[in-house]
């Protein structure tokens, strides 16, 4: 298993942030984003894919596991969660009850304690052990 180095955590971010460049449909006014890091050391990222019913929209984290799934990799050791959201500083808009079940359910079945970076537009960092994640409401 790889160290979370600070080096890592930066290049996870990193990878977030470009997913927001991704949403589907192109021209998604509000993005959210995520980029989880495997045990393996590989990096995968989404942002949302938006369906109009709402009810069938993907969202980034759930599109980052995935991803991470269709490679072959259901370790995750950390995910960064970014969007584009208008928040004041010092404000994070932390993974809805959905996303924290499935990243609950992913770090049970791996046994690899998960940490969480969220990231916000002032390039401000909350880093949480998902554990102690779990109770954060949505919207932050």
């Amino acid at each position: 298993m790889i160290s979370i180095t600070p080096q890592i955590k930066m290049k996870l971010i990193a990878e977030a942030r470009a997913a927001l460049k991704r949403p589907y449909p192109h021209g998604t006014e509000t993005v959210y984003a995520a980029a989880v890091l495997t045990r393996k050391g590989n990096m995968y990222s989404s942002a949302q894919y938006f369906s109009d019913t709402y009810s069938l929209t993907l969202h980034a984290e759930q599109a980052a596991l995935a991803h991470a799934a269709a490679h072959g990799e259901q370790e995750i050791m950390a995910i960064a969660v970014t969007s584009n959201e208008k928040l004041k500083k010092g404000r994070f808009c932390y993974s809805c009850h959905m996303c924290k079940q499935l990243l609950y359910e992913s770090q049970r079945r791996s046994r690899i304690p998960m940490l969480v970076i969220f990231v916000n537009a002032f390039d401000e960092m909350q880093e949480l052990q998902l554990n102690d994640m779990l109770s954060y409401s949505w919207p932050g």
